[in-house]
């Protein structure tokens, strides 16, 4: 597969500058899941609560897609999409596990669920982006 020239400016870039805006993401949700209270309002209609869920591993999926896809070996680069939402929905689950030992928080499968969710349009969304920088 013979790849754009963005895409190849992206390949030589320092790897750095594609693991570090993930590992930087991965440390804000955990950082965010030691809270013992959570600080997002209830609306009436619409759980604030999921939509941010759904934000928080939207922009993880994304940013996992991007780190795979122009990062990885080539199996991974053939493979980035079902890795990147295996990976959020994994991290997902972690994230979930580790609210369980958080005094004042509770794990949740709707959050889980929420998290997946995001993942897998972060996901769609690189997909997305990449699909259009190749044409």
């Amino acid at each position: 597969m013979t790849r754009s020239p963005s895409e190849q400016l992206v390949t030589r870039l320092n790897p750095v500058r594609l693991y570090i805006p993930l590992l930087v993401w991965l440390s804000v949700i955990f950082l965010l899941s030691t809270y013992s209270k959570a600080i997002i309002p209830q609306g009436k209609y619409i759980s604030w609560d999921k939509l941010a869920h759904v934000v928080e591993f939207g922009i993880l999926g994304y940013l996992a897609a991007r780190t795979a896809y122009f990062k990885g070996s080539e199996w991974l680069r053939r493979n980035w999409f079902w890795v990147s939402v295996l990976f959020g929905i994994l991290y997902a689950a972690s994230d979930e596990l580790h609210q369980y030992f958080v005094p004042g928080r509770f794990a949740s499968e709707f959050d889980v669920l929420a998290d997946s969710v995001g993942a897998i349009v972060g996901v769609l969304v690189f997909g997305k982006v990449i699909t259009k920088k190749n044409k």
